[in-house]
């Protein structure tokens, strides 16, 4: 699975776009979607409506791979990032099960 800058710069080149005008159509710098493409740097979150409606691709899709990115470039320099995502997965069923929303404690 691609990094969502790889998918980006995918996608434009398929549509055989300049990348000024992508950056132009989602608003922000040139230099700064170079950096989303060569994966120096994770757009944010309320740009990935604007990206997905441009290239006409699910929202779903470009979130999948910016929450991936975020979880799995920290991990890169561990010394165990695999046993690290099977806490993390357990820790998500423990806190789904005592319906834990971020931030706070729901307790039953």
């Amino acid at each position: 699975m691609e990094t969502l800058g790889e998918y980006l710069r995918m996608l434009r080149e398929e549509n055989d776009l300049p990348i000024r005008k992508v950056a132009a159509v989602v608003d922000v710098d040139q230099s700064t979607m170079g950096k989303y493409e060569r994966g120096e740097r994770l757009p944010k979150r309320e740009l990935l409506d604007n990206f997905a409606t441009f290239f006409k691709v699910p929202v779903r899709e470009m979130e999948k791979r910016f929450l991936t990115d975020k979880v799995v470039f920290p991990l890169l320099d561990e010394e165990s990032p695999e046993t690290i995502l099977e806490d993390c997965k357990q820790k998500l069923a423990y806190l789904r099960n005592k319906n834990v929303t971020q931030g706070e404690f729901k307790f039953q």
